[in-house]
């Protein structure tokens, strides 16, 4: 039988073993970086070699002037060589399409110009194509080219996919070059001819709530009211004004006068989807924190009712709503969302109508668990408002949410099923 001794000895030797790093990963002169920065790049390891090989041949022996000279070779011609070769090619770079959605394909085409007679080895892009926090290492290169032949212009062509919506290039897009040695790379900026715009991801969804409304429009739900669309409702008398292929004639014959059918009429209420987009309620992990899903799926919804014929907006802390926001389609609004970005507000209450009442608008909220926690205490939420949450917190209850999202777990699928079945309950209690 083991003495709990032992049972107590590895934590302590975990203990000081973790201490122990964290103490020898600690900067203790972090104002220095500045000054020994350069010798995180092979060529300031050479410049030192070098140093120590003069001071070899100036005092020890003349051995040493054999290895400077070397090194000073090796420098300048790792040095020169590059900056050289980047002086010679102009480089244009365009996308294939203005348009697309994070996880799509998308043909990227770099033109190079060579201006020398000789080919050039080693180029590279580097730039543009990844997120800081999307790469673990700081390699910043999207793709390398092996030879660009002499006075020729050259077409370079492949396959881009973009993990997170925005515009991009993202940042400087630079043309460089370390052959032969590496150990200095000459840089140059690179004309952009066509930039793309990646929207966020969306979540097919097959059906939308029944959301009545007194708006009449041409497109909608069709309701249990009189108008000209639809089923017959039921019959009534004529009036002045009525289209006669609207009667009912063996009605007609039977009363002796015209009697026409009633039909449902389509009608809709505005939706107005809101965005919350307050850094301080959100978590960012890489391309899968709650903030990017916010947007993803005010997007679905967005997109869901927009094709079902509804009058649909959205707001964020930095947009307000318009009645003409969709009038030309969703391009626009989708070219916004893609670079949408984090913004502390303080106007949520005013913004999603809480403690107002709004029977011509139905707000639909896509927020956090903690801004719940937030507003659970307020009395005056709008009967109008519902609420779709993304728990990153698996301690709250979200009583008053109309959809809770668990960032835990697979987020499509739970929006799929919980809207499908939000859908079906809707449809079965009208």
């Amino acid at each position: 039988m083991s003495s709990p001794n032992k049972h107590n000895a590895r934590p302590s030797v975990n203990s000081i073993t973790q201490r122990f790093l964290s103490l020898a990963n600690q900067d203790f002169c972090p104002w220095a970086n500045r000054y020994v920065y350069w010798l995180k790049q092979p060529i300031g390891w050479l410049i030192v070699a070098a140093a120590a090989c003069l001071l070899i041949g100036l005092f020890l022996a003349p051995q040493g002037w054999v290895m400077f000279a070397a090194l000073t070779a090796v420098i300048f011609l790792g040095v020169i060589w590059p900056w050289v070769a980047i002086r010679g090619v102009s480089c244009r770079l365009s996308f294939n399409r203005r348009r697309a959605t994070e996880g799509d394909s998308v043909q990227v085409t770099l033109s190079i110009k060579n201006s020398f007679p000789w080919p050039i080895w080693g180029l590279a892009v580097e730039g543009g194509f990844f997120s800081e926090d999307l790469s673990p290492s700081n390699d910043a290169t999207a793709v390398a080219l092996a030879r660009v032949p002499g006075w020729a212009t050259t077409d370079f062509k492949w396959e881009y996919e973009p993990h997170r919506r925005g515009l991009y290039p993202s940042g400087i897009c630079r043309i460089s070059s370390a052959f032969p040695f590496g150990i200095w790379s000459a840089h140059d900026e690179m004309q952009i001819n066509s930039e793309l715009i990646v929207w966020p991801k969306t979540v097919k969804l097959a059906s939308i709530p029944p959301v009545k409304g007194n708006d009449l429009t041409a497109t909608g739900i069709l309701m249990n009211q009189a108008g000209l669309e639809g089923d017959v409702l039921a019959v009534r008398p004529y009036r002045r004004g009525d289209s006669l292929k609207h009667i009912h004639w063996p009605q007609t014959a039977r009363h002796n006068r015209f009697i026409v059918c009633e039909r449902q009429t389509a009608a809709h209420r505005r939706v107005e989807v809101s965005i919350d987009t307050d850094p301080r309620i959100h978590q960012f992990q890489s391309g899968n924190g709650s903030f990017e899903w916010c947007i993803r799926v005010g997007a679905s919804l967005i997109k869901e009712f927009h094709e079902h014929g509804w009058s649909v907006t959205y707001t964020t802390e930095r947009h307000s709503p318009t009645p003409t926001a969709l009038a030309m389609g969703i391009q626009s609004t989708f070219d916004n969302l893609a670079v949408l970005q984090p913004v502390v507000g303080d106007d949520f209450e005013e913004r999603c109508g809480l403690g107002s009442q709004s029977k011509h608008i139905l707000r639909i909220v896509v927020t956090t668990s903690e801004r719940m926690a937030e507003i659970e205490c307020h009395n005056g939420i709008s009967a109008g408002t519902r609420f779709v949450v993304l728990q990153t917190t698996p301690t709250s209850r979200n009583e008053d949410s109309w959809l809770t999202i668990d960032c835990e777990q697979d987020i499509p699928t739970q929006l799929q099923t919980q809207w499908e079945r939000l859908c079906h309950e809707s449809w079965s209690a009208a």
